[in-house]
C-alpha cells in the first residue's frame, strides 16, 4: 500500500512537470512578466520627440526617421528686436546617424539709426552620430555644424561669417527626469553686421546643461542653461536660461512653446518661441 502511494505520488509530480499549462509554469511566467513590467516602467517616459530648444542640434538624441518643424521666435535685445519664422528638417538616413538643416526668414526693428528690414538668416547644416550605452540609460552624440553666411547682415539677420563647430553631448536617464549636457568648440571667420566694421572671428566655446521631465505620456517640461563665449573679438558672451514644454497633440504632432532669458549682454534680454513639429 505504501509503495503504491509513493508510486502514485511520483507519477503525479511527473505529470504536473510535463503539463505546459501547469500552475507552476503559470506562476513562473507571471513572475517573469512582472519583472519585465517593472523593468519597462522604471525607465523615464521620454522619446526622440522630447528634444531641447537652444541645443536641439547638439542634443544626445536622433530622430526616428524624419523631423519637420517650424517655429516663430521673437528676440528683444537692447539695439535690435527680431521676429523670425524658422524652419528645420532632420533625417536619419542611416542607423544612428542624423543630418539636418535650419534657416529662417524675418524682420528687424533697430534703434540708434541702424539699418533695419527683412531678410533671411544664416543657414545651419549638421550631422551627428548616436551611441546608446549602459542598458539604454546613457546616450551620447558627437558631430559637427557648418554655418553658411546666407543671412542679411545689413539688417542684423546674419554676420557674414562662416563657422564650423564640433560638439559632444550626453543624456543620462533617471526615473524622474533626463539630465543632459553639451560641450562645443566653434571656429569663426571674420564678419560684420548692421554696417559695423570688420569683426575678427574668434574660437568660441560652449557649454550647456538641461533637464527633460515628463509629467505624463503627452507632456514634458524642458529646462536649459547654455553659455557661449564671444564669437568675435570684443563681443560679449552669450548665456541663456530657457523653460518650455513639449506637448504631444498626436502620435506625430508636437507643440513646443518656450521662454528664454538672457543673462549676459551677448544674448537677447527675452526670447519667445512657439513651434510645431511633425515627426515620424
Amino acid at each position: 500500500m505504501r509503495k503504491s502511494c509513493i508510486f502514485s505520488f511520483c507519477v503525479l509530480i511527473t505529470a504536473l512537470a510535463l503539463l505546459p499549462g501547469s500552475t507552476l509554469a503559470q506562476e513562473t511566467e507571471t513572475v517573469e512578466t512582472a519583472e519585465i513590467i517593472v523593468t519597462t516602467t522604471s525607465r523615464t517616459n521620454t522619446s526622440s520627440q522630447d528634444r531641447l530648444y537652444i541645443n536641439f542640434i547638439e542634443d544626445a538624441m536622433v530622430v526616428d526617421e524624419q523631423w519637420w518643424e517650424g517655429w516663430l521666435q521673437y528676440d528683444d535685445a537692447d539695439v535690435v528686436k527680431r521676429t523670425i519664422l524658422f524652419g528645420r528638417a532632420a533625417f536619419q538616413p542611416w542607423e544612428d546617424v542624423e543630418i539636418g538643416a535650419s534657416i529662417g526668414f524675418g524682420n528687424t526693428d533697430t534703434s540708434g539709426g541702424l539699418n533695419e528690414g527683412t531678410g533671411a538668416t544664416d543657414l545651419n547644416l549638421w550631422g551627428k552620430y548616436f551611441w546608446n550605452l549602459n542598458n539604454d540609460r546613457t546616450e551620447l552624440t558627437a558631430g559637427g555644424i557648418v554655418t553658411i553666411p546666407s543671412g542679411d547682415d545689413s539688417v542684423g539677420l546674419g554676420f557674414d561669417s562662416w563657422a564650423l563647430k564640433g560638439f559632444g553631448a550626453v543624456r543620462y536617464r533617471l526615473k524622474p527626469a533626463v539630465i543632459t549636457g553639451t560641450v562645443g568648440l566653434q571656429f569663426n571667420s571674420s564678419g560684420r553686421t548692421l554696417d559695423s566694421p570688420t569683426l575678427d572671428g574668434e574660437i568660441a566655446y560652449s557649454l550647456g546643461v538641461g533637464v527633460l521631465a515628463p509629467w505624463s505620456e503627452s507632456f514634458s517640461w524642458v529646462g536649459e542653461l547654455t553659455w557661449k563665449s564671444e564669437r568675435f573679438d570684443g563681443a560679449n558672451n552669450n548665456t541663456q536660461l530657457l523653460g518650455g514644454i513639449n506637448l504631444r497633440l498626436s502620435s506625430r504632432g508636437l507643440l513646443r512653446p518656450a521662454l528664454a532669458f538672457g543673462l549676459q549682454d551677448g544674448a537677447p534680454d527675452l526670447s519667445i518661441l512657439v513651434g510645431y513639429a511633425y515627426s515620424f
